[in-house]
């Protein structure tokens, strides 16, 4: 029985590394990005707040391989945070060239940099504000192929974001974002 086992074992990783052949090849597609929700509620003493803090975030990705390893890659993002009668709605859109290191495994580590434009409505009842400016960042990690054409990925990113109101004179206003991501893509090689 384990002998059996073992030469499973043997023949699913060897598949796996033979059928991650054509990821990151010149005319492979990838599709694929994240989506989040989460609710937060205050509490204080025992006892939870009146009004939950609703997180909501979509980010479809889409990436063409112009050569072997190089992806150009297009990341439209938006992200709605509600608490009560204030709310909070950003948007973004960047342009993500990424190298691909082909290990001729089903193990892809990648490098990424994102440079676009960000979009924030601040709605605080009577006080509405519009914020945007440039955004760029850098991210890099790990892809892993499952199955024929599945990828699962983690990465550690930065992200700079400006957030300037119109006519501003001032010098940046905005955020610094360092974080853990994981996703989810598919992709249709050749």
């Amino acid at each position: 029985m384990k002998k059996l086992l073992v030469v499973f074992c043997l023949l699913f990783v060897s598949s796996q590394i033979i059928l991650g052949q054509n990821f990151a090849t010149k005319g492979a597609i990838e599709l694929g990005g994240s989506i989040g929700f989460s609710s937060t509620t205050a509490v204080s003493n025992g006892e939870s707040g009146d009004d939950a803090l609703t997180t909501i975030s979509i980010d479809p990705y889409f990436g063409y391989f112009i050569i072997d390893g190089l992806e150009l890659g297009i990341i439209p993002s938006y992200t709605s945070l509600s608490q009560g009668d204030e709310s909070i709605s950003n948007f973004g859109i960047y342009l993500a060239p990424a190298w691909n290191f082909n290990l001729k495994s089903n193990l892809f580590p990648f490098i990424e940099g994102r440079i676009g434009y960000n979009s924030a409505n601040y709605d605080f009842g009577e006080n509405d504000n519009t914020l945007s400016g440039l955004a760029w960042g850098l991210r890099g990690g790990l892809k892993m192929q499952v199955g024929n054409s599945s990828l699962v990925n983690f990465a550690l990113y930065y992200n700079q974001l400006t957030m300037n109101p119109d006519g501003w004179e001032g010098d940046r206003n905005g955020e610094n974002i360092f974080g853990v991501t994981a996703g989810f893509t598919i992709f249709l090689g050749k």
